[in-house]
C-alpha cells in the first residue's frame, strides 16, 4: 500500500512541466507536496519559482520568500545522502535528496552526476560545515541526542570510533598481507633448516622480527593501540643488528626501504588513533 509521499511522486511524475509549475504556484501545496514537487522540478532541470502561501497562511502570515536551493554534496550512493540529510535535519537544517530514484534504477544516468543533497541557500554554509565534519570523522552520522533530565555517569574520555575510509582499509590489508607473507616464509625456513642454524643473537632476531611484525599487523587489523608498540619495538631491533652486530655487511636498499615503511606504518597507526579508529 502506497504512502502519501509515493502517491505524490507518482502524480507529479505524470504531470507535464507546465501543469506542475501551475500546481507549484497555486499556493495550495502542503509542506510535503512542496518538497516532492521541488524534487521533481529539480530533476527536470527547472529552476524553482517562489512558493505562494496557502489561503490560511496568507490571512495570518507574511508572503514566503523565494526558496533557492544549493547543492552541498554529491554521491553515487543514495543511502549516504539520505543519512546526511537526516543528520542535517536533526541539526535544524531542512534538506532534500535529489535524483535518488533515478540513480537507484538507472546506473547509466547515475554516471552523469550522482545523487545531490540540497539545502536552502541561507543554510548552505552551516550545512557544508556539518557535512565536512562528518566526512572527516569529527562528527558521527547520527546526531548526539542527550536527555538533560538524566545526569551522565562519569566515564573516562575515550575517542569514539568512526568508520574507516576505503584507502585506510586498503593500507591495513596491504600491511597484513605483507606481514603474513614474511611470517610464513620465516617459519618455513626455520622448520626446514633448523638443524643447520646456529642460534646466536643475529639468527634469533632474524626469527623474532617477522613474528613481531606479524603480531603488529594483526593488532592493527583489529584496531588495537598495541600495534603502535609492536612496530615501535620492531624498528630499532631491525636497525640495531645492521650497524652493531653485522657491521661488515654492506647496507642494502631494501633494508632502508623497509625502515622507511615501518616509520610510515607507525605514523599511520597514530593517525588512526587520533581519528578515533583505533582503541
Amino acid at each position: 500500500m502506497k504512502n502519501e509521499r509515493e502517491d505524490l511522486i507518482e502524480t507529479y511524475h505524470d504531470m507535464t512541466t507546465e501543469e506542475l509549475l501551475d500546481h507549484w504556484e497555486s499556493g495550495t501545496l502542503t509542506e510535503l507536496a512542496i518538497q516532492v514537487a521541488g524534487e521533481e522540478l529539480t530533476q527536470r532541470g527547472v529552476p524553482l519559482p517562489p512558493v505562494k502561501p496557502t489561503e490560511a497562511e496568507g490571512d495570518n502570515k507574511e508572503p514566503l520568500e523565494e526558496i533557492a536551493f544549493e547543492t552541498i554534496a554529491k554521491s553515487y550512493t543514495p543511502t549516504e545522502m539520505h543519512i546526511l540529510r537526516g543528520r542535517l535535519e536533526a541539526d535544524g537544517i531542512p534538506a532534500v535528496v535529489v535524483d535518488d530514484d533515478v540513480n537507484q534504477t538507472n546506473s547509466i544516468l547515475a554516471a552523469t552526476g550522482g545523487v545531490h543533497l540540497q539545502v536552502p541557500r541561507q543554510y548552505a554554509i552551516e550545512a557544508k560545515r556539518i557535512v565536512a565534519e562528518v566526512k572527516s570523522g569529527e562528527l558521527t552520522f547520527e546526531p548526539n541526542i542527550v536527555d538533560e533530565s538524566v545526569p551522565e555517569p562519569a566515564l573516562p574520555e575515550v575517542a569514539s570510533k568512526t568508520p574507516s575510509s576505503n584507502w585506510e582499509l586498503v593500507i591495513i590489508a596491504a600491511i597484513f598481507i605483507f606481514a603474513g607473507f614474511g611470517f610464513i616464509q620465516t617459519m618455513w625456513f626455520a622448520y626446514n633448516f633448523n638443524a643447520g642454524i646456529v642460534w646466536d643473537i643475529v639468527s634469533s632476531l632474524a626469527l623474532a622480527l617477522p613474528i613481531l611484525y606479524f603480531v603488529g599487523a594483526l593488532l592493527l587489523a583489529f584496531r588495537s593501540k598495541w600495534a603502535i608498540l609492536c612496530f615501535a619495538i620492531h624498528l630499532p631491533l631491525s636497525i640495531g643488528p645492521t650497524f652493531w652486530l653485522t657491521p661488515d655487511e654492506p647496507l642494502q636498499i631494501a633494508q632502508i626501504i623497509g625502515w622507511i615503511c615501518t616509520v610510515g606504518i607507525i605514523y599511520f597507526c597514530i593517525h588512526l588513533r587520533r581519528q578515533g579508529r583505533m582503541g
